[in-house]
């Protein structure tokens, strides 16, 4: 074997955090279309200032929403063929996420609606996200990435 082989090789590991990034980001896919084709039935199940956050909500923000999973399923998709682009679409994606949620936090009164737990699943995913580039960016640097 040659030591170009053996740098190569990819541990076990890599292959689950890859599947568990995809099933993770597929998450967020599913999310969003729920969301996306919500029944006006469910919509109107929300109490009015839930339904105005809905209403108020800018498209870029929905746009960024689509980036950061989409972006984050095709990311995880070239990671798992094992593609150098995978660092660079989870930087994308996580830059959907850095938008979404400074839109959250800073520019909407979500957090005063639905109360400052809300802030704790939006942390646990701008977490998820920067650590997955930082992976991507790891792979790349073992030359596991092509």
């Amino acid at each position: 074997m040659t030591n170009k082989q053996t740098v190569n090789k990819v541990p076990n590991w890599f292959w689950i955090i890859a599947v568990i990034a995809l099933i993770w980001n597929c998450m967020g896919v599913m999310a969003y279309i729920t969301e996306a084709y919500m029944s006006d039935e469910i919509f109107s199940s929300f109490t009015k200032e839930v339904q105005e956050l809905y209403k108020k909500r800018p498209s870029w923000v929905t746009g960024a929403y689509a980036i950061a999973v989409f972006g984050g399923v095709l990311a995880s998709m070239l990671l798992l063929i094992r593609k150098k682009a995978a660092k660079t679409v989870f930087l994308i994606s996580l830059a959907g996420v850095v938008a979404q949620n400074v839109y959250t936090f800073f520019m909407s009164n979500t957090l005063k609606v639905l109360g400052t737990s809300s802030i704790y699943f939006p942390i646990v995913i701008i977490i998820i996200s920067v650590l997955l580039f930082l992976f991507s960016n790891y792979a790349s640097k073992r030359g596991w990435l092509s």
